[in-house]
């Protein structure tokens, strides 16, 4: 485990998965990220890496090939090399390997960095291509946050997004894949009141128009998160747990149409040889006074 630390907030990250594990404010010593309950669920901010979602059958097939592929990736799964680590900020980096291989049969190099800075921590992941041919991939945080909020016990939360939109609606079918028919918005003017039966439907995918800055409050405490070249979002809670998780993706889990091929899934980019991408997601954590 290591810690980021300043006056303001406190970091740990684990080397598996390059997972946060917690992040508290220092003045009143509160923690913000979900404990990883297993009970409800084990994760508490997995990176989603090289698919996000569920894949037909545990597969996918790139190039026509098929290939076993857990749900949202192997990166989580894996342990990653600290490459630099100090007091405000750590970087960390995964490299293939005979496991990573046996799923995805790419050279590449998966960079993590975290940085606090403030009241703020930012998180910046790159992902290059280092092989000889195009490689197809999909990329998402998904940082699980309590719910209620510090000090927000009775509350009612919202999400709120800044642009004011009405972004519609999808969700997965039984098998985990994406229903394409679109749905409603939930938002009004880029407000939701989450409710636990929301979610009872599973997670509600949001594939573009809710913008990069998404608000996650309840009464006067909130989670301000800003986000990168990341055009698709979901909410996701086990109905009745104690987290909500906001997950801004570059990417989802395939309609039912468009199979197991990586390249046909929506939101997949397609890497060329010795090219490099960044994803940011930005996060302020502010406390009811």
């Amino acid at each position: 485990m290591h810690v980021l630390e300043n006056g303001f907030l406190r970091v740990e990250v684990a080397e598996k998965g390059a997972e946060l594990q917690s992040v508290r404010t220092r003045a009143d010593s509160q923690e913000w990220l979900w404990n990883g309950d297993p009970a409800w669920w084990a994760g508490r901010s997995p990176l989603l890496f090289p698919v996000v979602g569920q894949n037909p059958h545990g597969e996918v097939t790139i190039g026509g090939i098929s290939y076993p592929m857990p749900a949202h990736g192997f990166a989580r799964n894996s342990t990653f090399r600290v490459v630099d680590a100090g007091t405000s900020l750590i970087r960390l980096e995964l490299l293939p390997d005979e496991t990573t291989l046996a799923s995805f049969p790419f050279r590449f190099r998966l960079g993590v960095i975290y940085r606090i800075d403030a009241d703020r921590l930012s998180c910046r992941v790159s992902v290059e291509n280092s092989g000889t041919s195009d490689m197809p991939f999909q990329f998402g945080f998904h940082p699980g946050f309590r719910w209620p909020l510090p000090g927000a016990g009775g509350e009612a939360h919202h999400v709120r997004l800044a642009n004011g939109g009405s972004p519609q609606m999808l969700r997965h079918d039984v098998a985990g894949l994406i229903d394409e028919k679109l749905l409603a918005s939930p938002f009004e003017e880029g407000m939701l009141a989450v409710t636990p039966a929301h979610f009872e439907a599973g997670a509600m995918v949001f594939p573009e128009g809710a913008g990069t800055e998404i608000t996650f409050v309840g009464g006067m405490s909130r989670v301000e998160m800003s986000t990168s070249n990341l055009p698709a979002f979901a909410l996701w809670q086990k109905p009745g747990a104690p987290f909500l998780c906001v997950e801004p993706w570059c990417g989802m889990a395939p309609f039912l149409s468009q199979g197991a091929a990586l390249e046909n899934r929506s939101g997949s980019v397609m890497l060329a040889p010795n090219a490099r991408t960044i994803f940011g997601m930005n996060l302020r954590f502010v406390a009811s006074a």
